[in-house]
C-alpha cells in the first residue's frame, strides 16, 4: 500500500487544487493507470463527484522509486 499525492492543474498550468488517498497498487505505472481511471469516472480525492481535471500531478513519496508522473486527460486539453 502506497499514499498516493495529487496536485490539480487548470489547462493553463496553474494550481488549482490537491487530494490523496491509499492505493493497494505495488508498481508506478498501475497507481498511473489508477489516476486515471479514477479520472475518467470523475472520482478524484479531493474534488467534488463528477469534477475532472485536465493535469493532474502524481507522487508516490514512499514508493522506492519516487518517480512523479503527470497524467493529461486528452480530452479537456485546450487547443
Amino acid at each position: 500500500m502506497f499514499y498516493v499525492k495529487l496536485t490539480y492543474f487548470k489547462s493553463n498550468g496553474k494550481f488549482y487544487s490537491s487530494g490523496s488517498y491509499v492505493s493497494d497498487c505495488n508498481e508506478l505505472w498501475q497507481i498511473w493507470d489508477e489516476v486515471s481511471t479514477k479520472q475518467d469516472r470523475g472520482q478524484l480525492p479531493g474534488l467534488i463527484e463528477g469534477a475532472r481535471m485536465p493535469i493532474i500531478w502524481v507522487k508516490v513519496p514512499q514508493h522506492p522509486h519516487r518517480h512523479p508522473h503527470l497524467v493529461i486527460d486528452p480530452k479537456m486539453r485546450s487547443t
